[in-house]
């Protein structure tokens, strides 16, 4: 409840940084639908249309950017020249760090739902099972924003802590052979499987469709447990900064 009090806050702060926001929503929309039209027409191997596929990738592909704008306004209000006017305010600090995670995320998953909301009535892409889908992105978008704020929270300069957040996610979707084959040897082999958030969150998408429901879950799982253990690493490394 204490996290609650300061959502309207929060929200506020965020509706000032619109032009970051939508262009977290205008430039997923724009390359959803310039690959839907090339793709258009073009089948996999087992008969799904590449654009479908390849729309679900992309939406969750961005998840892995989506904790930028929480990491921004973090540092910005709580480790800029703001700090004093921000804990000058009649609230808990932490509490609004966490409002700030948790308002981050919504706008995350929200923007997932859109996307799938457009890629399935403008572009004609049919989507498997939505709650799961949806569940996925849940966990890919609260993946990113605790990675994100785990480099915030690491390094003293923020840059460098954005040059970090980049490299997750571009890492990630390199490693995930989405540009070019990766090398065939065991580092490789395990981070372009489960020790990769994107592939893992297809590969759950992908075995909830063809009703795999052990491994859907288990892959789900496994980012579910990253989670779990990044989330506290992330409070210790939090406490010791703001502290």
């Amino acid at each position: 409840m204490r996290v609650l009090s300061t959502i309207k806050f929060t929200v506020l702060r965020m509706v000032r940084n619109y032009i970051v926001l939508l262009l977290l929503l205008v430039v997923p929309i724009l390359l959803i639908t310039f690959f839907s039209y090339i793709l258009s027409g073009v089948t996999t191997e087992t008969g799904v249309p590449l654009r479908d596929e390849n729309a679900m990738q992309m939406v969750l592909v961005f998840q892995l950017f989506g904790g930028s704008i929480v990491m921004y306004m973090i540092y910005n209000d709580l480790f800029t020249e703001n700090k004093m006017r921000i804990y000058s305010l009649p609230f808990n600090q932490t509490m609004y760090a966490f409002s700030i995670m948790l308002c981050g995320a919504v706008y995350s998953i929200l923007l997932g739902v859109i996307l799938m909301v457009y890629a399935q009535l403008v572009l004609g892409v049919v989507w498997g099972n939505w709650v799961w889908t949806i569940y996925i992105i849940s966990l890919m978008a609260i993946l990113s924003i605790i990675v994100c704020l785990i480099f915030t929270f690491s390094v003293k300069k923020y840059k460098i802590a954005e040059r970090l957040s980049e490299v997750y996610g571009v890492g990630f979707v390199l490693l995930a052979g989405f540009f070019f084959p990766m090398p065939e040897n065991a580092f490789f082999d395990f981070f372009g499987t489960y020790g990769n958030p994107l592939t893992l969150s297809i590969g759950a998408v992908h075995e909830m469709d063809q009703s795999n429901l052990g491994e859907a879950w288990f892959q789900a799982n496994i980012l579910l447990g990253a989670i779990i253990i990044l989330f506290m690493v992330m409070l210790i490394l939090g406490r010791r900064r703001m502290g």
